[in-house]
């Protein structure tokens, strides 16, 4: 089946990680993505290119030749996209800047990903993975204050993480901006400059954890949930946001009893310490009489969200890792035999596997530079500054956190997002609000509807029908039942982009599993690779949660927004609403994507475990005399950075720690090294912060939680901004508006 980018062209100068990932995402989809290298290749040499670079038309090109560059720049006329992630002004000094493409090619949606924006104070500097982790909080222990309780608010060491956040997040965010300005393009005939910075992007995958408020909302109680030994040693968790999830996993190991005993109480566990800690103690005796694969079949038959931690290629032998499409096998022409990342998202009118294997670098040179550009230009109306979504309609039926993230992405793109909830109890007065409401449901009209009510009913099949697209995440089998499943959608609005987002998939033997981001964490590798023993023996929020950040949830939730766009750019072109499929596994298989591979060659050496401080000698956390920097520099930059920063000696770290970070970070600039101070969320949020200086800082006062700071949405579309959106009110609050709107519809 064709893609949904069928027809369009990307011209792909990216190099290393966040560049190649976004054009691959816009080739799984079916775009024609001619990859411009220099000579020699791609600068680097990765097995993970065989994933990143699938699906191109290599050309070799030195844009430091004249006659190559004006090859370039006939590309970039021929093109609908351009990608690039070299440092601000390096395309322009060739003359491939967006002002310069775009004034010889107006139709293109041009899109930058550098470390730092170019109207950032720190955009020539060199911005290493690490570096932009760094400044974006990726390495800070440190949360904002008021938001979550126990962690701490206070400065303390940072912790490395091997999981390339900045570049992944950036290229989700910029798969989805690209997405966007196509669709603003095809209504009035114009591109538009598309920038993401690294850093800033990273304030997505912190969501939740970048808020603050000045009195804060109830707090969920513990009704078990945690990390436990099993009797073969294995670590497993369960999770359970209910009550009702405690009761179905002592119901699967025969332990109601402790229900009727009065042990498990739900009125004590809400406010008796001791009543939890008694709960725990004996969780943790149950959890040590049987092996952790028995514990986690039994109580995902008895629907409990349960899981066994796994390494990533323990996972990778799951057979419904490969059964759902998360992870696929190819054939690469340098490494044989390769199991890596599959589709990021699927949709129905499109391909079930990804782009076609890599090619080698330049092959395609002579055939891209000598074909005429004879694709077909439409000039369109005057070009309008209204957001991209403009006049869509949707509908946001979710729970948790990925599906109302990609909802209200939608809504930040201009959409009209109705959200609705069946539990009339969610109507209650606005002080006991979640504390999550605030964040998940901004840009939304909110609405309560009972299903189970004929006039209610009623009056969401009147929303469906007038609906363009419909976002659900409910454990499957649950729609089905409410009556408000796909078939069911289809039949009010068949043109309707469905889009469904839950933990394992559509397909394969864990798709009805009940899950969370942090359960998909453990079974894929996340948790493995990062935690520590130390973590496990101390509870599941250490474990399952580093970074500080549910970043899991939210790429999922960048992946539904950039889907749903997909599936309303191919239905504008043909008609078709198709359904959009993804997934918390599939987003795992992205964070991770520099070791979700399985080949016969040898595999780079990777940082693991809490002790990690970097990805090498070169490239890692250094303490300075009053703080925490990470450096990134190559081995000839060590001597001339060691004699800038005036140490008596030839160790690099030791000249490092021997100075002020502020010295320190000032003496390697001069030299050309990159490196940033670890900063923290909280620091990066706080009034004058990076957040505050890049217009992504929103404050809003509640009459119940005070002032409520959060972070804004991070992609800057020149011509077509995307927009905060509305604080949201109370759950059901704009209920009279919309409830109108159907009346009057309906006349």
């Amino acid at each position: 089946m064709s893609g949904a980018l069928d027809g369009v062209r990307v011209i792909d100068f990216g190099q290393y990680l966040a560049g190649p990932l976004a054009a691959m995402l816009l080739a799984d989809q079916g775009a024609e993505v001619v990859r411009v290298d220099p000579p020699g290749g791609p600068r680097w040499d990765t097995p993970i290119n065989a994933v990143l670079l699938r699906g191109r038309r290599p050309v070799i090109l030195d844009l430091h030749e004249p006659t190559d560059r004006d090859r370039a720049a006939s590309l970039v006329a021929s093109a609908d996209v351009v990608i690039e992630n070299f440092r601000p002004g390096v395309m322009d000094r060739l003359g491939l800047g967006p002002r310069a493409c775009l004034e010889r090619a107006p139709q293109v949606v041009y899109c930058s990903m550098p470390g730092f924006g170019h109207d950032d104070p720190r955009a020539g500097v060199a911005a290493w993975e690490g570096v932009v982790m760094a400044a974006g909080g990726g390495y800070s222990t440190q949360v904002s204050a008021a938001l979550i309780p126990g962690f701490d608010a206070q400065p303390s060491a940072p912790r490395f993480s091997p999981l390339p956040l900045a570049s992944v997040f950036g290229a989700m965010e910029a798969a989805m901006a690209i997405t966007a300005a196509l669709i603003a393009r095809d209504r009035d005939g114009v591109g538009q400059w598309v920038e993401v910075p690294l850093v800033d992007a990273l304030f997505e995958a912190s969501g939740l954890r970048a808020m603050s408020y000045e009195r804060n909302g109830p707090q969920m109680t513990d009704f078990g949930s945690g990390f436990y030994r099993c009797a073969d040693g294995r670590w497993l968790t369960f999770i359970a946001t209910w009550f009702r999830h405690l009761e179905w996993f002592l119901d699967a190991a025969g332990c109601h009893g402790w229900i009727d005993e009065g042990v498990v109480d739900f009125d004590r566990l809400w406010s008796d310490p001791a009543t939890v800690a008694e709960l725990h103690q004996r969780m943790v005796d149950l959890f040590a009489t049987r092996p952790a694969a028995e514990w986690e079949r039994l109580g995902r038959d008895h629907g409990c969200t349960i899981g066994m931690l796994r390494s990533t290629s323990e996972w990778m032998q799951e057979p419904h890792a490969v059964l759902s499409g998360t992870l696929v096998d190819t054939t690469d022409p340098v490494l044989g035999a390769v199991r890596g990342p599959g589709l990021a998202v699927r949709l129905s009118t499109g391909p079930d596997g990804p782009a076609p294997p890599r090619r080698a670098p330049g092959s395609d040179t002579d055939a891209v530079l000598g074909a005429p550009d004879d694709r077909p230009r439409r000039a369109g109306p005057t070009p309008s500054p209204k957001p991209p979504l403009d006049g869509i309609r949707v509908i946001d039926h979710t729970r948790v956190v990925a599906g109302p993230t990609a909802a209200k992405l939608l809504g930040q793109l201009g959409a009209d997002v109705i959200k609705i909830d069946e539990d009339p109890k969610l109507s209650r007065s606005a002080s006991e609000q979640p504390s999550f409401h605030e964040h998940l449901n901004r840009a939304k009209r909110s609405l309560i509807l009972d299903l189970k009510d004929a006039a209610d009913r009623r009056r969401f099949s009147q929303l469906v029908a007038g609906c363009d697209v419909i976002v659900e995440n409910f454990t499957i089998g649950t729609a089905e039942r409410l009556g408000i499943d796909e078939a069911s959608v289809r039949a009010m609005a068949p043109d309707v982009v469905f889009l469904y987002l839950n933990t394992y998939g559509l397909d394969g033997p864990w798709a009805a599993y009940r899950g969370f981001a942090e359960l998909a964490n453990i079974t894929t590798g996340i948790t493995e690779r990062t935690c520590a023993d130390d973590d496990l023996v101390s509870g599941m929020s250490a474990a399952m949660d580093f970074p500080r950040w549910p970043f899991t949830d939210y790429a999922a939730g960048v992946l539904g927004a950039f889907g749903a766009l997909l599936g309303l750019f191919h239905r504008g072109r043909t008609g078709v609403g198709p359904r959009v499929e993804t997934s918390l596994v599939r987003a795992t298989a992205l964070q991770q994507i520099l070791y979700v591979l399985d080949h016969a060659g040898p595999c780079p050496p990777e940082p693991r475990g809490a002790s990690a401080t970097g990805w090498s000698p070169l490239q890692r956390l250094f303490a300075t005399a009053d703080g925490w920097v990470f450096v990134g520099a190559t081995p000839q930059q060590v001597a001339p950075a060691v004699a800038a920063l005036g140490a008596p000696t030839a160790e690099l770290a030791d000249a490092i720690r021997s100075r002020a970070t502020v010295e320190c970070l000032a003496a390697l600039a001069s030299v050309g090294v990159g490196g940033h101070e670890v900063l923290s969320l909280a620091e990066l949020m706080a009034p004058g912060g990076h957040a505050d200086r890049r217009g992504l800082r929103l404050e809003d006062h509640s009459e119940h939680h005070g002032t409520v700071v959060m972070a804004g949405p991070v992609v800057r579309l020149q011509r077509t901004p995307m927009r905060p959106g509305a604080y949201p009110g109370p759950f059901g609050s704009d209920a009279e508006a919309i409830l109108s709107e159907i009346e009057r519809r309906e006349r």
